[in-house]
């Protein structure tokens, strides 16, 4: 077996791994800050693969499937976008400038999948419940778990075995300005992806938490660590107080 098939077949196998999370019960093991570095173990830059899975993380941080209505998918471009940027002596930028168009591609083939493959499973399943065969469903279940994961793998690993000379190529002509034009963008998508969290999150309940995290940073110059340990103090204090304010007395011994 020839290297870059080696390295496609390994690749599938990351990405088969980070799709299972959902059937594990949602383990989050898909995300990039997991699946980059595991990239850049593959192919011997472990710093790389961090590098490029903490800014993928930050500007997918406030993606999450809500329903039917699926983010990017992130194990594939984390996957093809580091990979690439690696072998080519890319860095971050142009991982980044892989991985979110990658990422929208082949989310577009997984809805194409759940429209016209799930259906026709679930129909069947539908019949085995009716006539009350349990294991039936269940195969139902796996054959479409693992058919849909395993041929989204599937595409992961080929299309870097198809594409690493001519996207390589691509990636080393790519001008100067370009890739400065890249760094000032991948400064900037990180700050998208925290507006986009606290878009989701932000209340009037919530900001003036959020702003004594800002201020307790930035002029008392606590760390990280210490003002999320503030906030689990006050999440506590906070939800002692609302229990005493629905009407029951609180046990001091409760937490």
């Amino acid at each position: 077996m020839d290297t870059a098939l080696f390295q496609a077949v390994v690749l599938g196998l990351i990405a088969f791994f980070g799709y299972m999370h959902s059937f594990m019960g949602s383990t989050m093991h898909n995300r990039p800050i997991i699946i980059a570095p595991l990239v850049g173990l593959l192919f011997g830059d472990l710093q790389k693969g961090i590098m490029i899975g903490a800014t993928l993380e930050l500007i997918w941080m406030g993606a999450f499937p809500i329903g039917a209505s699926n983010p990017p998918d992130m194990v594939s471009g984390a996957i093809i976008g580091t990979a690439f940027a690696i072998i080519s002596n890319q860095d971050t930028p142009a991982a980044v400038a892989l991985a979110v168009p990658i990422a929208s591609l082949v989310l577009i083939f997984d809805n194409m999948l759940m429209t016209f493959f799930i259906p026709f499973l679930s129909s069947k399943a539908d019949k085995y419940a009716e006539e009350g065969d349990f294991r039936g469903v269940e195969k139902m279940h796996l054959i479409a778990v693992l058919g849909v994961k395993g041929l989204l793998s599937a595409i992961v690993a080929l299309g870097f075995y198809l594409g690493a000379p001519s996207v390589t190529s691509i990636l080393s002509s790519i001008p100067e300005f370009v890739t400065e034009g890249l760094n000032v963008a991948t400064g900037l998508l990180p700050a998208i992806g925290f507006a986009m969290l606290a878009k989701m999150i932000m209340n009037k309940k919530l900001l003036p938490f959020f702003l004594l995290g800002f201020l307790l940073t930035s002029y008392m110059k606590i760390s990280v660590l210490g003002v999320a340990l503030f906030g689990v103090v006050i999440a506590m204090l906070v939800a002692g107080a609302d229990k005493k304010i629905e009407g029951g007395a609180v046990d001091d011994n409760e937490f």
